[in-house]
């Protein structure tokens, strides 16, 4: 489904020209260098500019360039390696082994290529291949202004004076490079039945590279690839395992490459590409409504805590109460492709993968914003912020990528959220002591998709009318805390959320039978005779509606415990600011 789909997007792109020609790969050309007539380095530019707080490059077409691992060069070499003959830095330079070797296949290759052209950028070209000697070029003034950057550079080359017009855009070079592409045959050609396109077709025995996942190799990694005999049947090797054709194997490979360098296309999430697309040339308001509803940008240089207390300014526009509106461009009957990709050594694994109309993805996506909205929070963070939920407070550690991937299919589904993350959710509250807007809104979520019962029992704010056990116990909670706040002047070294809330989450009827006698000494001590009357009283009320403390709660209880300190202690901190505001 996963290479279909990507074929059919291709097709897209192809409409809106944004496809290479057949023949071609794209390159971010960090450098140019500047030729003069006869063949010399005048001089060496960097191409590069800062958009965003990232350094962006110049994407040009080059002729096709190898995906060998081994020495292999290319028609028009972009690498420095192949093209000067060195390796160094910006310490200088020396000739070794590996770069005599390259720097010989890349004469060989284009000595023959460029003779007999007659553009004065081909002739110097020509001339630099003759001429140039490495081992006379150790200490080049201007290679050495390339610094460390030399040894990742991608190079293309201009005539002086005439800095707009690169080498691998000259007419004619175009046209030789056609020609013979043209002109080579497959006498080993393999055909069979493509089960991407559904015709006979010539084999992909080589799948063309994947570059810019995350984590993975940077000379690319393979979707598509058999590499153990195991894997081998009928005497078929490699990638005539597939059957996939090299038609197919262009279109899939040419669209997700495209998919990855465009930033609107991919998140990165707890270790997984998450790369999205729609069906139509006009994609754009569907993939923004996705974009800020589920996958806003990351910033993994923030802890969990420093998530959850950013929700009133930076947590984006659906959890201040903003959520973004969608107008339909071209109707909801419209495709919506979802996948997760995680590098592993050379080759891409699909983590998942999701296609449905967006008019059903749409209504589960709402649905997820209405499940989770708790409090003052009008709608769901985005992921990659419910992930950093789930980890220690001050940590970069993120979740594992499976757990990412259930939780983005329960949204995507609206399907239940998977036991695990709830676990996940409720053993950090309890070990971090700390709560917060996210960690509410994804138990609340969770348990509403959990269980009928809790429809009518969790709402968005505190509910009275909620007469769990666990619920009353957790709202219990948060009264007690407050009595002890309430009783002292300063700050307290230690509380009573700090000694008891861990174990009242679990056992309640052994820890209340010790907090209760306690928070009437509390009560003792609180100056202000109304704020008695009022905390008396509602702990009255609370443990009036109780027939008897649990035993123990399991884990959905504890998850309603928690949900009901949270709310409890939101309602009784809001009332205090309003009566301040109101003397």
């Amino acid at each position: 489904m996963i290479l279909a789909s990507l074929c059919e997007y291709y097709g897209y792109l192809k409409e809106q020209n944004k496809t290479l020609r057949e023949g071609y790969s794209q390159i971010s050309v960090t450098h140019t260098v500047s030729l003069s007539e006869d063949g010399r380095v005048v001089n060496v530019i960097p191409r590069v500019w800062v958009e965003d707080n990232k350094k962006k490059y110049p994407i040009v077409d080059f002729p096709q360039r190898t995906e060998k691992t081994a020495i292999d060069a290319n028609i028009v070499e972009h690498r420095p390696l192949y093209l000067f003959g060195l390796e160094g830095g910006k310490d200088g330079f020396s000739e070794t082994s590996k770069a005599k070797k390259s720097h010989i296949a890349f004469v060989e290759k284009n000595r023959a290529f460029f003779e007999g052209m007659q553009h004065p950028l081909a002739c110097a070209f020509a001339k630099f291949i003759d001429a140039w000697r490495p081992e006379n070029e150790t200490l080049n003034a201007e290679l050495l202004q390339m610094g460390n950057d030399y040894g990742t550079a991608r190079i293309a080359f201009t005539l002086e004076g005439r800095p707009g017009e690169m080498l691998q855009e000259l007419p004619e070079v175009i046209e030789r490079w056609d020609s013979m592409c043209r002109s080579e045959k497959q006498d080993d050609e393999i055909t069979a039945q493509c089960p991407v396109l559904g015709k006979k077709l010539p084999v992909a025995r080589l799948h063309a590279k994947i570059k810019g996942v995350r984590g993975g190799q940077s000379s690319g990694c393979s979707l598509v690839c058999f590499n153990n005999e195991a894997e081998n049947s009928y005497g078929k090797e490699q990638s005539y395992n597939s059957s996939v054709s090299v038609e197919a194997m262009r279109r899939y490979t040419e669209a997700l490459n495209y998919l990855i360098r465009d930033g609107k296309h991919n998140r990165f999430v707890a270790g997984m590409t998450i790369v999205h697309f729609a069906m139509t040339k006009n994609e754009d308001p569907y993939i923004d409504y996705f974009n800020r509803n589920i996958m806003e940008d990351s910033d993994e240089d923030v802890s969990a805590q420093d998530v959850s207390d950013s929700v009133g300014s930076t947590i984006g526009k659906a959890v201040r109460g903003d959520r973004p509106t969608f107008e339909v461009p071209e109707g909801e009957g419209i495709e919506y492709c979802i996948f997760g990709l995680v590098p592993n050594s050379s080759r891409l694994a699909i983590r998942f993968s999701y296609r449905n109309t967006f008019g059903a993805l749409r209504k589960n996506i709402e649905k997820y914003h209405d499940d989770f909205s708790i409090g003052e929070m009008d709608g769901a963070p985005p992921l990659w912020r419910i992930c950093k939920q789930l980890t220690r407070f001050n940590s970069k550690d993120d979740i594992t990528s499976d757990m990412a991937q259930d939780m983005l299919m329960c949204i995507l589904q609206g399907a239940s959220i998977p036991t695990r993350i709830l676990g996940a959710a409720v053993r950090r509250i309890r070990t971090d002591l700390y709560v917060g807007d996210i960690r509410a809104g994804l138990i609340k979520a969770a348990l509403l998709r959990k269980n009928e019962k809790y429809k009518e029992k969790i709402t968005m704010a505190l509910n009275k009318q909620n007469r769990d056990a666990a619920y009353l116990c957790g709202r219990l909670f948060a009264v007690l805390e407050k009595i002890q706040k309430d009783s002292v002047s300063g700050k307290l070294n230690r509380t009573v959320k700090d000694t008891f809330f861990t174990a009242a989450s679990a056992t309640p009827a052994v820890i209340f039978a010790r907090m209760i006698p306690l928070a009437q000494k509390h009560l003792a001590k609180i100056e202000n005779e109304a704020a008695v009357r009022y905390l008396d009283n509602l702990l009255t009320e609370i443990v009036d509606a109780m027939d008897v403390f649990p035993k123990t709660l399991s884990l959905e209880e504890q998850a309603e415990f928690i949900l009901g300190y949270y709310q409890q202690t939101k309602d009784l901190y809001t009332k205090k600011t309003e009566n301040k505001e109101e003397n």
